[in-house]
């Protein structure tokens, strides 16, 4: 009977149920292995593979990327807004960029890049919001020595 309920705390700390997923919180260790990398869709909840982490793709906020078929002064922006959580826990939102900062985040020890944004805008063709993917690579905190 005790070893069930050793099996039913752990599980709950692994998904985040009764323990604190503050920003004083390491949740690095939720990686089995790392780098990682995930595409999502607008909308999409994704359960990142061997760990214990969330990600989700709320928007793409803004793209002022210049078309590939125009010549532009400037490469122009993507901004995504990102929500990521420990199982269950609470969801912490991100925003990153494409050109300008920040491009990558921190968050409870974990490394969150945003590594790629399409479709890539043509002049002629409108993007909708389902139609955009974001990959994004998530990894362990480099520890300071």
């Amino acid at each position: 009977m005790l070893r069930n309920g050793l099996f039913v705390v752990g599980v709950l700390l692994l998904t985040g149920c009764g323990s604190s997923t503050g920003p004083d919180v390491d949740l690095s260790s939720a990686f089995v292995t790392g780098p990682v990398e995930v595409t999502l869709q607008q909308g999409e909840d994704l359960l990142v593979p061997g760990t214990v982490l969330r990600v989700s793709l709320a928007a793409v906020a803004e793209d002022s990327r210049c078309p590939s078929d125009v010549v532009c002064v400037w490469e122009g922006n993507a901004k995504v807004e990102l929500g990521i959580a420990a199982g269950s826990g609470p969801t912490s939102t991100l925003l990153l960029n494409t050109a300008l900062e920040p491009r990558v985040a921190e968050w409870n020890g974990i490394r969150v890049t945003l590594v790629d944004v399409t479709p890539y805008p043509v002049s002629t063709q409108a993007i909708l919001a389902g139609d955009y993917l974001v990959t994004l690579r998530l990894e362990r905190e480099p520890q300071s020595p």
